[in-house]
């Protein structure tokens, strides 16, 4: 009889070597999963910062086509809403000389999470306490547009 010393081996995995493998391959896969879903965060972020740019875009082109004259009297701390997106817009007209205006029009909003993007956190045009962050006494947003207004 012949003896031989060779353990024996199967094919496959030893209960140790699979704890390994998933010890090493769940944190990258949790990653994957949390970079995917914060990447579905930012494209929403994306989309509705173009929708409030244009709402805000659209909203300079009406007082643009205001008469000179009735430009801050229409439109100084108006505000304006998006069919789009649950936010508030507000217009500031400040006068700079007889014949100048400088229009600022921002636009914030809430996105699905529930973070608020902007100053206005109640959205209702006006500066609550805490709301204006920066004390420049208008409600901010990173989506604001500036222009100048010339009378002609």
């Amino acid at each position: 009889m012949k003896f031989s010393l060779k353990p024996l081996r199967k094919n496959g995995l030893s209960l140790a070597e699979l704890m390994v493998v998933v010890l090493v391959l769940l944190p990258a896969l949790l990653a994957t999963v949390l970079v995917f879903i914060r990447c579905l965060e930012l494209i929403e972020l994306s989309k509705n910062t173009s929708l409030a740019l244009w709402e805000v875009k659209n909203k300079i082109n009406t007082i643009e086509t205001t008469g000179f004259s009735q430009v801050a009297a229409t439109f100084h701390q108006s505000t304006f809403q998006s069919a789009n997106l649950t936010g508030r817009g507000v217009c500031y007209v400040e006068s700079l000389q007889a014949d100048l205006l400088r229009v600022t029009v921002s636009f914030s909003w809430r996105e699905k999470g529930g973070r608020i993007i902007g100053e206005d956190k109640d959205f209702d045009g006006v500066i609550d306490a805490g709301e204006d962050v920066n004390g420049n006494g208008f409600l901010d947003s990173p989506v604001k547009l500036v222009t100048l207004i010339y009378d002609m």
